[in-house]
This record gives C-alpha cells, sequence and structure tokens, in this order.
C-alpha cells in the first residue's frame, strides 16, 4: 500500500511539474500566477512521496 501511494503521488508530482498547473479541489495553483504556492505544493506532494516510499522500505526490511 505504501508503494502503491508513493508511486500515486509522485505521478502527481511529475504531472504537475510538466503542465505547469495543478488543481485539486477548487483550489488552483498555476508556476505562472503563484509560483511561490505553486513549489510549495509541490514540495509538499513530494516530500509526502518520498515518506510514502521510506515506509515500503522499513515494511520489507530493506531499512531499518
Amino acid at each position: 500500500m505504501s508503494l502503491l501511494l508513493a508511486l500515486i503521488f509522485l505521478a502527481l508530482f511529475i504531472r504537475a511539474i510538466v503542465r505547469g498547473q495543478f488543481s485539486y479541489g477548487k483550489a488552483d495553483y498555476s508556476f505562472r500566477e503563484h509560483p511561490v504556492q505553486f513549489i510549495i505544493v509541490l514540495v509538499f506532494i513530494l516530500g509526502v512521496s518520498a515518506l510514502c516510499f521510506y515506509r515500503f522500505l522499513v515494511e520489507m526490511e530493506f531499512v531499518r
């Protein structure tokens, strides 16, 4: 489950980078309009992805 979540968040991060915008619910983040907010949201999404991947590695006992 952790690996699946990590891949979903990573795909969301890559899609936002490629498109240059990200929308979730009623909030729209565009790099051209709000670059600081866009970067903050992307860093958060990448961090969640990294955390999920780390949890996967701990569950598989690759990292202790």
